[in-house]
């Protein structure tokens, strides 16, 4: 299985609402893992079986006490929990003060998250800058992606910050515009300026603005959530990076050399397995 990594440059392009609406669409079991150092919005916005409220300690700060002796995979999924429809999510800290709590768990948890036999990890990282803490988990993935809207200071920020994370990440790089279905044009000049830029973007998508729709992933949704732009167009963008995601990459063959360095390793990257 796979972890990838949602965040920002900068404001709110609506990464969690991208998370939530991937997760509830992604093909393989997957858990939506909450890592944004500013605090929780699922367990705000979302509710569990039954109209039920989540339990907002349960979840990232649990897991940093009780992970630290190992993080397998049922260690991890003890600490989730599931959401109204099924997805499986690791609640985030409450406040950006419970962060110093988490210690120096973001680099294993970050490589646990990219290594469960169980499901596929979408992380959503929020905002990331230089120093932020949760810069381990996004360079344990295989896939980040980046989510802006197509106004000029998102993308602005974007480009500056893809051109320092492409320095501290060996994954593949996509992008997702969150912009309305209208405006094709502004969706085309956020290409334009990737385009001349020289960090190399294998992904690109374009995820519908529609407020109808992301009012269901915010508990206040009406009418057929199946036939808003926002799930029409989040339904490609997902199959597409489900399929990604299950690609092995030349990293994992290095890891596998690493660690069985006469060669007896099992893994061949061509069938994407362990024999």
């Amino acid at each position: 299985m796979a972890l990838v990594a949602l965040a920002s440059a900068k404001g709110s392009p609506g990464v969690t609402t991208a998370g939530l609406v991937l997760g509830a669409l992604w093909p393989r079991p997957v858990l939506l893992a909450e890592c944004d150092p500013s605090g929780s919005d699922v367990a705000i916005r979302m509710t569990a079986p039954g109209n039920q409220p989540l339990n907002s300690d349960r979840g990232l700060v649990s897991l940093a006490a009780a992970g630290r002796k190992g993080l397998s995979d049922e260690v991890i999924l003890a600490h989730s929990q599931q959401l109204d429809g099924g997805l499986d999510v690791m609640i985030g800290v409450r406040s950006a003060e419970q962060i110093g709590g988490m210690g120096g768990l973001w680099s294993p948890l970050g490589i646990s998250f990219n290594q469960m036999h169980s499901a596929d990890v979408i992380a959503d990282c929020g905002r990331i800058g230089p120093s932020s803490p949760q810069l381990p988990v996004i360079q344990a993935a295989r896939l980040v992606v980046m989510v802006c809207s197509a106004t000029g200071s998102s993308v602005a920020h974007l480009r500056e910050r893809l051109s320092s994370l492409v320095h501290h990440v060996d994954a593949q790089l996509g992008v997702i515009v969150v912009a309305d279905p209208k405006r094709r044009d502004g969706v085309k000049q956020v290409w334009s300026v990737l385009d001349a830029m020289s960090v190399p973007i294998q992904h690109r998508w374009h995820l519908a603005y529609d407020p109808v729709g992301a009012a269901f992933f915010d508990g206040r949704g009406h009418g057929r959530l199946d036939r808003t732009p926002l799930i029409r167009t989040a339904g490609e963008i997902t199959a597409e990076m489900a399929a990604v995601a299950a690609r092995p990459t030349q990293r994992d063959f290095d890891m596998a050399q690493a660690a069985f360095p006469e060669g007896d390793s099992g893994y061949s990257p061509e069938e994407g397995e362990y024999r």
